[in-house]
């Protein structure tokens, strides 16, 4: 914009003008920028092909610009969809709260950990029921014989649950009694007598299975029965909540402690001997996980789910005095008893620690202490009980 000042002096004779939109300039300058264009201009004449060289160049010059910019763009979009940041209400990123879970003390948002948990009754025949379903996902699983030197489990899942689990086999009472310490649901097919009548007189939160059929369970085509009940986790999760058992977990959860991994491992092969060579159990240490890896008959024992081997983070075996009945239906009976304390030995970073186990009553929580008294602190992860007769050997 030009800008007129009015000069004063009455000698003038004509206002002066500045001109504050542009610098000033020479009249040698005006004379001399029309002659660079024009000698610019003569040269691309003169020189045709160079001419379109310059405008293909500026042409690959800005396609590359741009596509680069959406590059970028994209990347950053691509990125922020896979780590999506949480926000309050003022817009401003915030840390995701965790706790820990009360069944393996892994860290975990707030909902999992509210999370219904609830135990299933798993077959261990061997050999129609190997290799079974799920069990990677327990964050505990109880070891213990049925009757005929055969074992089996009681794996206790926090909700969401396995694709598929089982097979699903028959309650015993020493199962049902730890189901009570974490007051949780057990899936079973029938039981015991002795385990079916202290279901209403201990009061375990009931599903059985083979009074729901195929809503909840079915049966594999590729087993034998009765080796081949199943179910997964939105049949089973959906009856826990049509039975009003989805409940957030209120028993009191194990002290964990930090993993301490050995340079060596002190005990890194655990032997356990339950009778019959087919259930014979090797746990082997894993140092570059600090956690055991699991075999069973000389043979490694996967989850048919993901062909993974099954692994323990903690592993402890629990010395129990057992006896062995017969029901009153005629069948054998293998009897525990779990009230009182005994003996055990606890395994954790790859470390083997001689201990006791206490229980106050058939709902108490088992505890374990050192040879001193001190409570025993768990590694977070799952848990393996290994649960014996005295007297079976035990190696390490």
């Amino acid at each position: 914009m030009d800008i007129i000042e009015i000069n004063q002096n009455e000698n003038a004779t004509e206002p002066e003008i500045k001109n504050e939109g542009s610098p000033a300039t020479s009249n040698g300058d005006k004379k001399n920028k029309p002659e660079r264009f024009a000698k610019i201009r003569k040269y691309f004449r003169e020189h045709k092909k160079m001419k379109w060289l310059v405008i293909i160049l500026l042409i690959v010059i800005i396609v590359t610009a741009i596509w680069f910019g959406l590059q970028m763009k994209n990347n950053k979009s691509a990125a922020d969809k896979a780590n999506p940041p949480s926000t309050d209400l003022t817009g401003d990123a915030v840390k995701v709260a965790t706790v820990a879970s009360p069944l393996t003390g892994l860290q975990v948002s707030e909902d999992a950990a509210k999370q219904p948990i609830v135990g299933v009754m798993i077959e261990n025949h061997f050999p129609d029921a190997r290799p079974q379903s799920g069990l990677s996902a327990a964050g505990a699983v109880y070891e213990a014989f049925a009757e005929g030197g055969i074992t089996r489990f009681l794996a206790v899942f926090q909700q969401p649950l396995p694709d598929s689990i089982g097979p699903v086999r028959s309650l015993r009472p020493y199962f049902l009694r730890w189901g009570l310490e974490y007051n949780i649901p057990i899936a079973h097919a029938g039981g015991s007598q002795p385990a079916l009548a202290d279901i209403g007189t201990l009061g375990m939160k009931n599903i059985e299975a083979l009074a729901y059929g195929s809503s909840y369970f079915f049966r594999a085509s590729d087993r034998p029965s009765p080796h081949n009940l199943y179910t997964n986790n939105s049949k089973l999760t959906a009856l826990v909540s049509k039975l009003g058992f989805d409940k957030a977990p209120t028993f009191t959860p194990l002290t964990r402690k930090e993993d301490t991994a050995p340079v060596t491992a002190a005990n890194p092969d655990i032997k356990i001997t339950y009778g019959n060579a087919s259930y014979n159990v090797e746990w082997k240490y894993d140092a570059s996980n600090n956690n055991y890896g699991r075999s069973q008959g000389g043979t490694v024992q996967n989850d048919r789910n993901n062909s993974a081997q099954l692994t323990a983070k903690n592993v402890v075996v629990m010395f129990t005095p057992t006896s062995y009945g017969t029901q009153p239906d005629g069948k054998p009976e293998t009897i525990m008893n779990l009230v009182g304390t005994g003996n055990a030995v606890v395994f954790i970073d790859g470390g083997a620690t001689v201990a006791t186990w206490s229980k106050a009553s058939n709902s108490a929580q088992t505890k374990f202490a050192d040879s001193a008294g001190a409570e025993i602190k768990f590694n977070a992860g799952n848990i393996w009980y290994e649960v014996v007769p005295v007297g079976n050997a035990v190696t390490y």
